[in-house]
């Protein structure tokens, strides 16, 4: 899955960075579209660059002849190197023109496509090198790594491939690394041990195995470790207590095993910490509870027990992924205060018991739950109406009884809109896994809570009286699934005024009466399920109405109707005719048969009087 192309608050920040380096190292920045020259080597190194693409960029001359004044290409960026230092304002100003140098070379999501020139290397006073978001294919070239003044490397998002060279330890000037979204393999070589000004490492998704490097423990201005989605395995083995300034930790969906690090408390500025999908297991360290500053805390999938007591001590806490844990256990209800400012709780597919625990009602900033796959019993409680921001409510497949709430017909979120897109992250968080599911395929990714449909799930449950009509409060409602319940009585026409509904499932409930027509006027609906129920009548054409097998009473050519009407009154009509045709032929056909039967009985007497007569 792509990153969006738009910048993150980190790239923005190391460009300020980069002026410091500059301003730093006696450079000054000049206009891309000034008149100054480029030096030679550099100019000779950028049409090296350009000669091994498969394309041109774009406003680039196609032959060295045409320019020499590569400050004004787009996406190269030039500085000023005095060499001399001078009294004379022009002699300075002309010393400046005649060492114009590139020092960064920017060109994110221009369509590029080839293999990365060894003649970068040429670019000696390079700081800056962005080619993210393209299709550069093939290895990274060790010469690439000759360049001791490069601060920031983004290559990410591209087809790279083959092994990282371990060149990459000898950029001692190193702030940003973001190789994410390529086709790397093998290990990640331990080399960081000289990269002290490193800030952020991005490597998400792209294939590396083996060992985390313990050599990360030595870069101290780490802020970002961001690993998400590799095969790396062993234990996860850095010296958290060197990393006092790291703030995004991101391991998850690799294959470390073991213990979560009882060091990771050494690291008070950590905000967001994500090890899901991982084969780590045992108790959540007691010290955890001294995260602070801990916002964003994935730990889905690694077999943990115990966990909600301990993170009580993190009042930061706004999304919370505890998914596919806890197996066998009571939902603790003692000893656990709730998290004030949790807006994102997932505890989807775990082996919890028991009723709704009253320390939810504290989460008044909730805006959204999935407890979806557990095993909770009992009423909906009513106060999730009083949930102000809640907007994604996953109840699915557990054993709820009763009916819906009438209070969550009151749900603001919904029903206004409110806080739909009020609260997304300054951080950018890991990939954020929304469970439908027991299988992986029901699994959906997100890269922000608040990038969920609203949306509504009491399926699979045990729930029964009436649909609300209210639900037409719900203008903003995308989802919502009532399936596989006891709910019955008929179909309001009222939720034709859910006017962004996009799915609608009521299958397998015990409803009776007709579809509404007027729930074709959903322009936005792409689903819609009543299959399974005791509905009657004719499915309104147009509109998406996909399923409804299970209902014998439901039909969807109205010539059906037409011609079971027409049959009756033909049949009807045609006993009425045998009737009238019995009546309007018995008088003729009794003169008949008496004109014929009279004579018939003459001459027999006649007969008898002859036969008579002669004996």
């Amino acid at each position: 899955m792509r990153r969006p192309s738009s910048p993150s608050p980190y790239y923005c920040c190391l460009l300020l960075l980069l002026f410091f380096f500059s301003v730093k190292t006696g450079a000054f920045s000049i206009h891309n579209r000034s008149n100054h020259n480029c030096n030679s080597n550099d100019l000779g190194a950028l049409y090296g660059f350009s000669r091994s693409l498969d394309t041109q960029i774009h406003e680039w001359p196609v032959a060295i002849t045409n320019s020499t004044n590569c400050c004004s290409w787009p996406g190269v960026h030039c500085a000023l190197f005095s060499t001399y230092p001078t009294s004379s304002s022009s002699s300075f100003h002309s010393s400046l023109v005649s060492n114009a140098r590139v020092v960064g070379l920017d060109l994110p999501g221009k369509g590029l496509e080839g293999v990365l020139s060894p003649s970068l290397s040429g670019l000696d006073k390079l700081s800056f090198l962005n080619l993210s978001l393209n299709s550069f294919r093939g290895p990274i070239r060790p010469e690439l790594f000759h360049q001791k003044l490069l601060a920031v490397i983004d290559l990410s998002n591209n087809h790279l491939s083959g092994e990282m060279p371990p060149g990459i330890g000898n950029l001692s000037s190193l702030s940003l690394l973001d190789i994410s979204n390529n086709r790397f393999t093998g290990m990640i070589p331990d080399v960081f041990h000289g990269l002290k000004k490193l800030e952020v490492f991005s490597a998400d998704c792209v294939g590396f195995v083996g060992l985390l490097p313990t050599s990360l423990s030595s870069c101290s201005m780490l802020t970002s470790l961001d690993l998400w989605n590799n095969s790396l395995n062993g234990s996860i083995d850095l010296h958290f207590g060197r990393l006092l300034r790291l703030t995004v930790l991101n391991l998850g969906s690799n294959r470390f095993h073991g213990l979560i690090p009882e060091s990771l408390s050494s690291c008070k500025a950590l905000q967001i910490l994500n090890l899901n999908r991982n084969n780590l297991s045992g108790l959540v360290p007691q010290k955890l509870r001294n995260l602070c500053s801990l916002s964003f805390l994935a730990l889905e999938q690694i077999n943990l027990s115990k966990t909600l007591t301990v993170l009580q001590g993190c009042h930061n806490l706004t999304v919370l992924s505890l998914t596919q844990n806890f197996r066998n256990e009571e939902m603790p209800t003692n000893g656990i205060r709730g998290f004030g400012r949790l807006r994102a709780l997932s505890n989807a597919n775990c082996g919890f018991k028991g009723s709704m625990p009253l320390w939810l009602r504290k989460c008044r900033e909730l805006r959204a739950i999935n407890l979806a796959w557990t095993h909770f019993s009992g009423e909906i409680p009513s106060w999730f109406g009083g949930f102000d921001h809640l907007f994604v409510m996953d109840l699915s497949s557990n054993s709820f009884y009763g009916e819906i709430p009438i209070s969550l017909m009151q749900l603001k979120s919904l029903t206004l809109g409110k806080s739909l897109q009020d609260d997304v992250s300054s951080l950018e968080p890991p990939l954020y896994y929304w469970h439908r599911g027991k299988q992986i395929n029901e699994t959906l990714l997100y890269k922000h809570y608040t990038d969920f449909p609203p949306m509504l799930n009491f399926s699979r449950n045990k729930l029964n009286g009436s649909i609300w009509k209210e639900f037409e409060k719900f203008k903003y409602l995308h989802h919502l699934d009532l399936s596989w319940n006891n709910f019955s009585g008929s179909i309001p026409e009222e939720l034709s005024n859910m006017i962004n509904i996009e799915k609608l499932d009521l299958s397998f409930n015990n409803l009776s009466g007709s579809i509404p027509s007027s729930l074709t006027r959903l322009t936005f609906l792409s689903f819609f399920s009543a299959a399974y129920n005791h509905l009657q009548g004719l499915i309104p054409s147009g509109g998406q109405f996909s399923s409804f097998e299970g209902n014998p009473g439901l039909y969807s050519n109205p010539k059906r109707l037409c011609n079971s009407t027409l049959n009756t009154t033909d049949h009807e009509e045609g006993d009425d005719n045998a009737e009238d045709k019995f009546v309007f032929l018995g008088l003729p056909f009794a003169i008949g048969l008496v004109v014929g039967f009279l004579p018939t009985v003459s001459l027999v007497m006649c007969c008898l009087d002859d036969n008579y007569n002669y004996d």
